[in-house]
């Protein structure tokens, strides 16, 4: 047990050595990684009672990857000129609408709509977490800074499924109107979320450094990053190689 709550005291003094927006984006992630769960092990279920077939399932996970794919390059460059923090609001914006979409939905095609919103919302807000850990942290707490964040997640998201059962089973068992109700709580849920950034997140210097530096358009912005710089590309391609297997499932 002693050594339980010394593990727990060196994570609470670890986090509180970081700076503000650091413990805001932890706790948006771990609310998030919570709500998730909630719906997560009913959303196929949900998606097969509105009327999908297994086509169809499969191609709602397509249209959110090929989304991703499309949105992320830009996504980066706007972030870069306009601040990090508006990107962040509108991607849990984005998050909330899809949930509203889910429990609006007489059939499974308005899930077409709350699929794309989703990807939007990842692509954002996984590119805003990405500059606001950097920002935050030093170099030499970067990587145990992840692993904390990821850490506190992880409870989230073993608590939530637990959570989302017991709520389905009061509401009517895994039915479509069983199920319904969860997404209209986790649109609540988003909309503290959003609250909770509105009032904390503060703008990371980076994203006005490189506001205030903005000097290309976005293709020769590009152009001017990759120009020379060979490990970058090699980078990128290790990491979509490792990232196709990883899409499969």
């Amino acid at each position: 047990m002693n050594v339980v709550g010394r593990v727990v005291g060196r994570i609470r003094d670890f986090i509180y050595r970081q700076k503000h927006n650091y413990r805001v984006c932890a706790a948006r992630f771990s609310a998030n990684k919570f709500l998730a769960g909630l719906t997560s092990q009913y959303n196929a279920i949900y998606t097969v009672g509105l009327g999908a077939d297994s086509v169809q399932l499969g191609s709602l996970s397509s249209v959110g990857g090929a989304i991703t794919a499309l949105i992320s390059a830009p996504v980066g460059w706007l972030m870069d000129r306009h601040g990090i923090k508006r990107f962040f609001l509108l991607a849990v914006v984005l998050t909330a609408g899809g949930s509203l979409l889910y429990a609006l939905a007489p059939d499974w095609r308005f899930l077409v709509a709350a699929a794309i919103l989703a990807s939007i919302a990842v692509g954002l807000s996984n590119t805003a977490c990405r500059v606001i850990c950097a920002d935050s942290v030093q170099s030499k707490d970067r990587v145990t800074a992840q692993n904390v964040c990821s850490t506190l997640a992880a409870i989230a998201g073993m608590i939530s499924p637990l959570a989302g059962a017991y709520l389905v089973t009061v509401f009517g068992g895994i039915t479509v109107e069983g199920i319904r109700p969860l997404y209209y709580l986790q649109f609540a849920g988003y909309g503290l979320v959003f609250l909770l950034v509105v009032a904390q997140l503060r703008e990371p210097q980076q994203g006005q450094f490189a506001a205030a530096e903005a000097g290309f358009g976005f293709i020769a912005d590009f152009h001017h990053l990759f120009e020379g710089r060979g490990d970058l590309r090699r980078w990128i391609a290790i990491s979509a190689l490792t990232s196709f297997p990883m899409a499969l499932f």
